[in-house]
Order: C-alpha cells, then structure tokens, then sequence
C-alpha cells in the first residue's frame, strides 16, 4: 500500500493527489461552517457598536466574502502540495511565467477578497449608526464618511496589488508623476473645489436630505447630497444636479426650517374705483385673511401706487405652514374671496389698457 502511494506522476507522489483532492473535497463541504464560525467570532469585535439584534445583517453583508477568502484558503492549502515537474522547464516566480501569474492572480483575488470585507465592514458599521436610536448623529455625513472611507480603501487596496502582486516601487512611481501630477491636479480643480463643497455641507448643515431649498435658479427637495453634486427633485418633478461649489457661493434659502411662508402681491383696481370703497376693500380682505386659521395675524394690506392703468393695493400675509401645497390651498380660499370683495364694492380688476383722447378742431 505504501509503495502504491508513492507512486510518482509528473514527478509528484499519488499520495500528495489523494490529499489534495481530500483538502478539496473536506474544505468546499465545510466551507460555509467555516463562514460562519469565522462570523461569529468576528462579530465580536462589533459588539461594541452592535447589538445581536444586528447579526443577521452582520451575515447578510459579510458572509459571502468569508467564504470566498476560506476558498482561497482552501485552493492553497490544496495545491499548494503539488510541485510542476522540472521537465516542464518552468521559471520560478522571481520571472515571468506561467509560476509568476499564478503567484500573482492569487495576490490580487486574496487583496480583492480582503478589500471587499472591509468595504463590507464598513457597510454594516454605517448600517448600525444609521439604525441607532442616537439622536446627535446625522444620517446624512454618516453616509457621506462611508463613501470616502470607501474611496480611502479602493485607492489603498490599489496601491498595495501594485506593491505586491506587481513589485511596484511606490514611493518611486508617485515620485515619478511630477509635472503629469500637477496637470492633472489643475484639470480636475473644479472636482476639488466641489469635493470640498461637500465638506462644507456636511459640516456646516445648511440642509439635509428630504429638505425643500432655494439656490440660484433651482428649487426642489434635496434627495441626495454626494461627493461632487447635489440632486434636487424640483416642484415640476425633474431631477437638477446641482454642483456642490456652486451651493456653497450662493445664497441659499431653506424653505423647509420656515416655520411660515410668505404670499405677497399686487391687487390692480380700475382708475374709476372710489376712494372709498378702496377703503373698504382693504379693511374686508385684512378681515378675510385674518379670519382664515392658517394665516398669521402679521397682515399688510395698502393702496400704495399710482400705475399706468391701475390703482394698486399690495397685500402680504403668512401661511402658518411651510408646506407648498398648503400654501397654494390658502391662497386659493383667500383669492376667492378678494374676487367677492372687489365686485361687491363696485370695483373692477384692472388690466394693461391705453385711451386715447382725440382733440376736435
């Protein structure tokens, strides 16, 4: 029996084939047992910042990462054993060749495994804060540091498949951009500047996401704030980009942290009006609005120009909500009325109108 396990193939005994082969078998049977116990215990380290209620999510985003880095694991300590033949005349890995790719494909799926792992690591802690119940943390720069801590790993993880699957000199090659380095960093001067836009979003917190703004010409409900633009969901249901620098130089109104909203505008009358029942126009529209339980007693209503074709009273008031549909519901019930109010007192509503006067000889 012994003499049969040493027989040789391509220079390697059968015995090495047969536990090569139970590595194999053994490993991908118990591999998803090998996850989770690796899980578990690895969990441990988040419980820190993570209750048991969040392990089945802790296994939905980890997992399978476990069981691919226990798979590379396996096909290593399995073939690992087999040596290829001298006869093959096989370079080792210190040259290029068939040795040296499979070194090398082997270094970038452990790095690739590795990188996804900690990408999912910091999925879950992002979940876990979002989840919590504290209520001094904002959601929108917990998703903001979980982007660029993902961005800090990818470039990371890039640099060291270059260090150590290729055997790249680092420090050589970052030296090495110089002038290439510093023309790319003027080319992409407005990605920084928006870049450090976001910066000032998140820290600052003129808005968050779910918030109706005004900037320039865009006004909309911000559904998304990320590294280099801004999204905004307007009232006609388009979706505006929006650089972040761009936000960051203008003037912007938050429209959802008023706790009131303004309706102001000029109500043009007829130059046959009577001074008195402009008057009286006033005083019922000022009752009008007053009367009405969504508006603020903070009222102003005057006859204030002499126009071209009109005599003009202007009328402000607040809507006690910030909500747009709100606002248009009031004005709605309160322009109503005014139509009542002005035909009532024998008024008319003025429109652009020119007269001429022809003189008789």
């Amino acid at each position: 029996m012994n003499e049969t396990l040493e027989i040789k193939f391509l220079e390697n005994p059968l015995r090495e084939y047969i536990v090569c082969v139970c590595i194999l078998i053994l490993g991908f049977l118990l591999k998803r047992l090998f996850a989770n116990v690796v899980s578990k215990q690895t969990f441990r380290i988040f419980k820190g910042i993570a209750k048991n209620q969040y392990y089945d999510k802790f296994l939905q985003l980890l997992q399978t990462p476990f069981e691919q880095l226990i798979t590379l694991i396996i096909l290593f300590a399995a073939f690992s054993r087999l040596n290829f033949p001298e006869a093959w005349h096989i370079d080792g890995i210190e040259k290029f060749g068939l040795r040296w790719i499979i070194e090398a494909a082997f270094e970038i799926a452990l790095i690739t495994v590795i990188t996804k792992l900690v990408l999912k690591s910091a999925d879950y802690i992002a979940y876990v804060l979002s989840a919590s119940d504290v209520e001094h943390l904002n959601l929108d720069l917990i998703r903001f540091l979980k982007e660029l801590s993902k961005i800090v790993i990818i470039i990371f993880a890039f640099f060291v498949t270059l260090r150590l699957a290729f055997e790249v000199n680092i420090t050589a090659l970052i030296a090495s951009l110089g002038i290439g380095g510093l023309a790319i960093a003027l080319a992409a001067q407005d990605t920084i500047a928006n870049l450090f836009g976001s910066f000032i979003i998140y820290l600052d917190k003129p808005f968050k996401v779910g918030d109706q703004i005004e900037v320039s010409d865009v006004k909309g409900i911000v559904e998304r704030v990320g590294f280099r633009t801004t999204r905004v969901r307007t009232l006609d249901r388009s979706l505006v980009t929006v650089p972040n620098k761009k936000i960051v130089d203008s003037t912007l109104n938050n429209i959802s942290l008023s706790e009131e909203r303004r309706v102001k505008f000029m109500l043009q009358l007829t130059y046959e009006s009577k001074s008195g029942d402009i008057l009286n126009i006033i005083d019922e529209i000022k009752n009008a609005i007053l009367k009405n339980e969504d508006t603020s007693e903070e009222i102003n209503v005057n006859f204030t120009d002499f126009d071209s074709s009109s005599l003009s009273i202007l009328v402000i008031y607040f809507v006690t909500s910030n909500q747009y549909e709100k606002k248009i519901e009031v004005k709605q019930a309160i322009n109503i009325q005014i139509m009542e109010i002005v035909e009532r007192n024998h008024c008319k509503f003025a429109y652009p109108t020119q007269r001429l006067f022809l003189d008789k000889e």
